[in-house]
């Protein structure tokens, strides 16, 4: 059935529109994604040279505070442990709404293209998507199995490190267990929300 031309026009800025928060989106994803590696690299830092990183660290944060004062290296662990719990959460939320709102880009797109005989409004769906990129499916991969597989393994040898070194007499030892608990809890669903579905849209 033909759209009318206030109903296409209306159509056609709702388009790209939700186009535009996507692209917001991706670059809020981005963001996130280097946040979680930085923090993974600290705690690669912590685990390869514990003395040098517990100093620079230490040095760090006196300086940023503009104090003397030497501060516990335990909380900081556990700061770093928080902070990771919480941007990962926040890239695997919004990595997840990004796949939701593509599918609903790529319904509007069936819906005005077939008013141009299906040869425009075809960018997220059947034109991207035709002749796919062996790039891109390695990008994907790296996106949604590496990069969680990364993320459990350096966490689950962080605090197992943690765990060898202070022992279960220190409570924030708890604390951190807790928060790698949640961490492999939200990484398991994500993958689950994210392979459970057929992919109709690759690593963009």
């Amino acid at each position: 059935m033909a759209l009318d031309g206030t109903k296409l026009e209306v159509l056609s800025d709702h388009y790209s529109n939700s186009y535009a928060g996507i692209q917001a989106s991706l670059k809020k994803r981005d963001r996130l994604f280097a946040g979680t590696l930085a923090l993974l690299f600290v705690m690669v830092f912590q685990l390869y040279a514990p003395t040098e990183s517990s100093n620079f660290i230490a040095e760090l944060i006196a300086e940023k505070l503009d104090t003397s004062e030497t501060v516990n290296f335990i909380y900081v662990q556990s700061a770093i442990w928080f902070v990771l719990l919480a941007t990962a959460i926040k890239y695997f939320q919004i990595v997840i709404s990004i796949e939701r709102q593509y599918k609903y880009i790529h319904s509007l797109e069936s819906i005005i293209s077939m008013e141009y005989d299906g040869q425009a409004f075809t960018r997220e769906g059947a034109s991207y998507l035709a002749e796919y990129p062996a790039f891109l499916n390695w990008a994907s991969f790296l996106y949604t199995v590496l990069f969680p597989a990364i993320l459990v393994v350096v966490s689950a040898t962080k605090i197992v490190y943690e765990i060898k070194k202070l022992g279960f007499g220190e409570p924030l030892i708890w604390f951190n267990g807790l928060m790698f608990t949640f961490l492999v809890i939200s990484v398991l669903l994500y993958l689950l929300g994210l392979h459970s579905k057929k992919r109709t849209h690759h690593g963009k």
